[in-house]
């Protein structure tokens, strides 16, 4: 009888850790302005094509449908901010760069032929006219992302949160921030090898290192979002939910009845109800 009382405290433990790890911010700040929107995923680009991904161009349409946007910002090797989602230019532009060790004026032009934006650029034309979801990316030196992005965000007169895949990029903000909304990226599904090794895959997947940065806000691939942690955070943290990354109308009814700030690309959704 002793050995299975001990086992039940164990067990208690184990969870009980498991919800420390876990646990979002306690304080749920007010969306304001954020809600009640939908979010263009790196603008209200076309694949792109004519309007490439985190283009001026692609957020300039996205303020003049009245949507929201999110985008990605990192620093090259002379320190400059720009807005471009993945750490080497080749996707995108066609031409290998890896961004942190390339100085601005020698990235290459986006497919549309204008140069990649810095984020300065595109505060100056977003203008808080529409919120921006800004993601601080891992890529060359993250806390260097951070603070660059909080300098360039302190004197931004817009609404905005920022969110990051990287739990010390949150816990940065949590310290030096406290008062920006923060969310941590996390992605469902099963561990695909090239990405990252399953290890970080899984911890971000269950969200075991949130005890860090405390995020006001989930961001999450919500059509791949049945597991344990996402039911917790459901149905006993409630924190802000955001879903990434909706492509079509059925998992945009999804991510409306079950989260906050939808973030969509590449169709256009059903106007709220």
């Amino acid at each position: 009888m002793v050995w299975y009382l001990w086992l039940i405290i164990a067990v208690a433990f184990l969870f009980a850790l498991y919800l420390y790890l876990i646990a979002p911010s306690l304080r749920h700040p007010a969306l304001g302005v954020l809600g009640g929107k939908y979010y263009a995923h790196r603008g209200l680009h076309d694949g792109n094509h004519a309007v490439p991904e985190n283009s001026l161009a692609a957020f300039q349409l996205a303020v003049e449908a009245g949507y929201g946007m999110e985008l990605d910002v990192q620093l090259t090797k002379d320190h400059v901010l720009i807005v471009h989602h993945d750490g080497n230019t080749r996707r995108v532009c066609g031409v290998d760069r890896e961004i942190c060790n390339t100085l601005y004026e020698e990235l290459p032009p986006l497919p549309d032929g204008s140069p990649i934006p810095t984020f300065s650029d595109v505060m100056a034309l977003v203008a808080g006219q529409e919120p921006m979801i800004v993601e601080v990316k891992p890529d060359g030196d993250p806390l260097a992302n951070a603070v660059a992005a909080r300098e360039a965000l302190s004197t931004y007169p817009g609404p905005y949160c920022v969110e990051s895949f990287h739990p010390l990029v949150v816990r940065y903000f949590r310290k030096n921030a406290p008062d920006v909304l923060r969310g941590q990226l996390a992605m469902g599904g099963p561990y695909h090898a090239g990405e990252t090794n399953r290890v970080q895959f899984t911890v971000l997947k269950y969200m075991l290192l949130n005890f860090l940065g405390r995020p006001h806000f989930i961001a999450y691939s919500c059509a791949l979002d049945r597991n344990l942690s996402m039911g917790l955070m459901k149905r006993l943290f409630h924190p802000i939910l955001v879903a990434w990354t909706v492509r079509d109308q059925k998992t945009m009814d999804y991510a409306q009845a079950q989260y906050d700030l939808p973030i969509f690309e590449l169709f256009t959704p059903k106007p709220k109800q």
